[in-house]
């Protein structure tokens, strides 16, 4: 790949593949968790112990996104993620044991992180470039491609195939595409000092600290509203009598619901304000399990979970988007902070939401999520205060 093959604008259709392709590993991985679980024989706390290697992965490889973006570019960390991420997909399906399945997860988890942080750097990088807002469209295309992972790991599981056969397909053919896509990527531009510290005045650095803060705190909480949706939906619905193929509805109308979200996301943040739409998203998200616990039917549920899923809709674009523009701070090191802390909530959220379901159920351990919601809005409100405090913040 030569710097001539690449737009100094980057293709916009380029970044919505590789969104893509990780959303469709982590869709088609969902809804087959019911059969390994069931393979292994495990209980809903030792699944939740072994769900947990995804976010153990990820939170000890996410460091190394901002050290490979500085040191070879985002894109090339793209391709690198993703060829990792195609082929790991396997991993989990010829794992024999439960800490087997959390060593696979680990790795899955690790080129996820690498890959999450990569691909948002090329998102802002074309966003910038094309000077037009484009990060809830390429979010949209990983809710995208986590339907139809999630279509195609329910139509997988309602046809008894093999769960090695699904993932070796599956990656095979993601595998590609990110190769194609990765050809057409922008290359990053060389760091500039556009904003020396001496530029900025000593006590702004405070409240930008601050956000950078609230910014890594409104995603542990959210990180918990996208996990269990992935990771106890299919679970869950089973719990509901929901046979093979029916299991994986709930996944598949989360992603559904976020994917028609983020389509609509940049116009309802220009009309309404990004502020506004993170606090009315996560108050959504809490309306959406109120009722959980006296839900008896597997189509309610897939209900519930698609208007938390359009709640959710802003929540990581908004997140990302900020860090990437956080002056006085590159935005790979800004973006890696958000996504490190967004990988403990990604570790927390099964061994927290398994335990309570073992303890109370799934219904009441679902109000955990109405408490996320509750507190996404908070800090979204208090994040408000502190961008506000700062004049140079650049929206």
């Amino acid at each position: 790949m030569t710097a001539g093959t690449t737009s100094t604008t980057g293709r916009p259709w380029a970044v919505a593949v590789v969104f893509f392709v990780n959303g469709a590993v982590l869709g088609n991985w969902a809804p087959r968790i019911p059969a390994i679980r069931d393979a292994l024989s495990l209980d809903a706390s030792v699944l939740g112990l072994a769900l947990a290697g995804t976010g153990t992965g990820g939170l000890l490889a996410t460091p190394l996104a901002a050290i490979g973006i500085r040191k070879l570019g985002s894109r090339m960390v793209v391709v690198l993620s993703a060829a990792l991420l195609c082929l790991a997909f396997v991993l989990p399906a010829v794992a024999g044991t439960w800490w087997m399945l959390a060593l696979s997860l680990a790795v899955l988890g690790g080129a996820d992180a690498v890959m999450d942080v990569a691909m948002n750097a090329q998102g802002v990088i074309v966003e910038k470039r094309r000077d037009r807002s484009l990060l809830n469209r390429f979010h949209a295309s990983w809710s995208a491609g986590a339907v139809t992972g999630g279509l195609t790991g329910a139509a997988a599981a309602a046809a008894g195939l093999s769960v090695v056969v699904h993932f070796s397909l599956v990656g095979g053919v993601l595998l590609v595409a990110a190769v194609v896509a990765a050809h057409f990527l922008v290359r990053d531009a060389p760091t500039a000092p556009a904003e020396p510290v001496s530029a900025t005045p000593r006590r702004s650095r405070v409240p930008f600290s601050g956000a950078l803060a609230l910014l890594g705190l409104l995603v542990l909480v959210a990180a918990l509203v996208e996990d269990v949706p992935q990771s106890w939906g299919a679970v869950y619905s089973t719990e509901l009598g929901a046979g093979a193929g029916l299991a994986g509805l709930s996944v598949v109308a989360f992603s559904s619901a976020m994917f028609v979200g983020r389509l609509i996301g940049d116009t309802m943040v220009d009309r309404f304000g990004r502020h506004a739409v993170l606090m009315g998203g996560a108050l959504l998200i809490a309306a959406a399990f109120v009722a959980a616990p006296a839900v008896t039917s597997p189509y309610v549920a897939a209900a519930m979970f698609a208007v938390a899923g359009l709640g959710a809709a802003p929540i990581f674009p908004a997140a990302f988007g900020l860090a990437g523009r956080l002056p006085g701070i590159a935005p790979g090191t800004a973006m890696t902070v958000v996504s490190l802390v967004a990988r403990i909530g990604v570790l927390t959220a099964p061994i927290t939401f398994g335990t309570l379901a073992q303890l109370t159920g799934f219904g009441w351990a679902l109000w955990s999520v109405v408490a996320a919601g509750v507190a996404v809005a908070l800090v979204a409100i208090a994040l408000r205060r502190v961008l506000a405090a700062s004049p140079s913040h650049a929206s």
